[in-house]
């Protein structure tokens, strides 16, 4: 019974951790992204200056 409660804690850990993951690597460098993207549009802009 005990190794059972100790495969249930493990993978209650492991989906927390991939939560945290997804967050860390997609969500808060996109808002990174988001703020530098003004000064990345004057270094390549995507279209020519009329």
């Amino acid at each position: 019974m005990d190794s059972l409660l100790d495969l249930l804690i493990t993978l209650i850990s492991l989906v927390f951790l991939s939560i945290l993951g997804l967050i860390g690597g997609v969500a808060i460098p996109g808002l990174f992204l988001a703020a530098a993207a003004p000064w990345l549009d004057k270094l390549r802009p995507l279209r020519p200056k009329r």
